[in-house]
């Protein structure tokens, strides 16, 4: 049975189509039970085609996306109402789309516009049924809501948890420790196809202290067919850097810890994290860039040459100029623009998604790997004023919101946010102009009303200790930029501006 699902799934990826889920789940079983016994996942000896899944030539690539692409326009033309509206409008039809060099016709989907009406990006397929919501925050601030299938998500754990056991990323002995917000649709789905490779996972979350998690990656374990302690660990960075420091305060020694790997998400790596990881857990830090508006689309680092390696058969990444919108050559920096590829996506596929994130692709085809993918250079940061404070982004409109029930001070509320990483924690610096001149007793019992009943009282990584406040009190009109916030006319609902003073 095994034989037949792997033959029948690699004939479905040669053909541009998504493998049979049923398929997808024998093979993980039979691979789990393998690893079980202490053989190799897969006898190579007999199946040694699966090894060239995901190293294909670039030739070889490149004709299957654009299959994948032609498919995918054609898909959402028929099926999905905003793209079908959007190209009769622009004038173009699935057929002018035959290649990567003609994806410059489509239109560029904004997360405004899934804010604003996001059951048009709904596929009308009478087979897709979509069973579950992924939700995150847009570029305003505001709630984007991305609806799956249920036979996505087991095709995309099971996929996952294939890539784990063929890499030697996980197996059925390993521990699982999972320190990401509970309610993230990354953190289901890592958590899924860990459980579908049959290792052990324990989800503490954000819950409990830092002192409640480091216990429990120290504490040792007597389960049968597992390892005595946690040796895989999912984290944000702001998390691990807090965590880290609090290893080291409290002189535990790494080599008593059972940790093999930790990998990240939601937020850049700086390279004093990755130090401090080496000299707190004597590891290397493994780092992915993904979004949950285009799952599965997770960027993992690869361990040669650290750069971020591009699924190119699950979607169509590009570069473009964010004030022309025309594509930028790689190699420089640009807005990354994502399209998902049916049918690995189609209860909700994206067009040429503008994700706000300043890349750099590189120009090489080939990774130092072998691989052949695009790769993710750097990510140079956002276009917009967003700031990630620990896992959560913060936009302007919902840090001012939250500044209008502290009558002392300068309204609209001008102010500015940022970070910065220090040895204990990462601290979230608020400069804000007050209207009059307070005592130092005032000011100070204002300061701590902010820092408690701002928007930054109810983060969880605030109250866990791996985030910190500081709130800074300036006189009015002292502030030189401040973040792009007003109120409407007559005082009502608050409204975020491209600049200051319009």
């Amino acid at each position: 049975m095994a034989l037949m699902s792997m033959l029948r799934t690699q004939l479905r990826y040669t053909l541009g189509q998504r493998p049979r889920v049923e398929d997808l789940e024998r093979i993980v079983h039979y691979m789990r039970r393998r690893c079980a016994r202490g053989l190799d996942p897969v006898p190579w000896h007999i199946f040694g085609t699966l090894r060239g899944w995901g190293r294909p030539s670039p030739q070889r690539t490149l004709a299957r996306q654009a299959r994948l692409l032609r498919q995918t326009v054609e898909y959402v033309y028929r099926y999905v109402p905003f793209y079908r509206e959007a190209m009769d409008a622009a004038g173009v039809k699935p057929t002018d789309i035959r290649s990567q060099a003609d994806v410059h016709k489509l239109p560029i989907t904004r997360r405004q516009q899934l804010e604003e009406d996001t059951e048009a990006f709904v596929s009308c397929h009478p087979d897709v049924v979509s069973t579950t919501v992924s939700r995150s925050s847009g570029t305003t601030g505001k709630i984007v809501s991305t609806y799956v299938s249920i036979d996505e998500i087991r095709y995309y754990a099971a996929t996952r948890a294939m890539a784990w056991l063929m890499g030697g990323r996980l197996d059925p002995t390993d521990i699982v420790q999972v320190n990401t917000g509970s309610g993230s649709f990354s953190t289901f789905l890592n958590s899924m196809s860990a459980r579908m490779v049959g290792a052990l996972v324990l989800t503490p979350g954000l819950q409990g202290s830092l002192d409640d998690h480091l216990e429990s990656i120290f504490k040792e374990r007597r389960l049968p067919g597992k390892k005595p302690k946690v040796s895989v660990l999912y984290i944000y960075p702001t998390h691990l850097w807090a965590l880290s420091r609090r290893a080291q305060e409290k002189g535990l020694d790494s080599r008593d810890s059972g940790l093999e790997q930790i990998a990240t998400g939601s937020a850049t790596v700086s390279d004093d994290l990755r130090q401090l990881v080496r000299d707190t857990w004597g590891i290397d830090l493994r780092e992915a860039y993904g979004l949950n508006e285009v799952v599965p689309i997770v960027t993992p680092q690869c361990r040669e040459s650290q750069r971020l390696h591009f699924p190119d058969l699950l979607a169509y990444a590009e570069t473009l100029d964010p004030e022309s919108q025309e594509p930028v050559p790689r190699g420089q920096p640009g807005v990354l623009a994502l399209t998902t590829l049916y049918p690995h996506r189609e209860a909700m596929p994206l067009l040429r998604y503008w994700t706000d994130d300043l890349v750099i692709l590189s120009p090489d085809p080939v990774c130092v790997c072998g691989a052949a993918t695009t790769q993710i250079l750097e990510i140079v940061g956002r276009v917009d004023y967003m700031v990630i404070v620990g896992s959560s982004n913060i936009y302007p409109h919902k840090v001012g919101d939250s500044l209008r029930g502290f009558p002392e001070l300068v309204m609209p509320p001008r102010f500015t946010l940022r970070t910065e990483q220090r040895d204990d924690a990462q601290y979230a610096i608020l400069d804000v102009e007050v209207a009059e001149t307070l005592s130092s007793q005032e000011e100070h019992q204002l300061r701590q009303r902010i820092e408690e009943g701002s928007l930054f009282g109810r983060f969880s990584e605030v109250a866990l200790g791996s985030v910190k406040v500081v709130v800074n009190l300036h006189p009015a009109g002292t502030i030189q930029q401040p973040f792009p916030y007003k109120l409407h006319e007559g005082g009502g609902k608050a409204q975020w501006v491209e600049q200051a003073g319009q």
